[in-house]
């Protein structure tokens, strides 16, 4: 019996593929959020520097992010587009 490939993965329209990473992107966000709020409550009580002080102040652009808010939005932007890059199907 000759040995057969495995079949490629499907391919997925753009639609399907945005909807999985909007998904996985705010699931990834929301378990950071919680993960985040537990370690800076760690750090509160023990007298250490707040994850939520500011680190990126720029108040002529209104914007103001703190190191969590930073780790916040890589976790989410990061696991979107993993999601995308992985969606993709084919062979490539």
């Amino acid at each position: 019996m000759p040995e057969s490939s495995p079949l490629p993965p499907p391919r997925r329209s753009w639609w399907t593929r945005l909807l999985l990473s909007l998904a996985a992107g705010i699931g990834s966000a929301v378990l950071v959020a919680i993960a985040l709020a537990i370690f800076d409550l760690y750090l509160t009580g023990h007298g250490l520097r707040r994850l939520s002080a500011p680190l990126v102040n720029w108040p002529g652009a209104g914007i103001h992010l703190s190191l969590a808010d930073v780790i916040f939005l890589a976790a989410a932007a990061l696991a979107a587009t993993i999601t995308w890059r992985r969606t993709a199907g084919g062979g490539a």
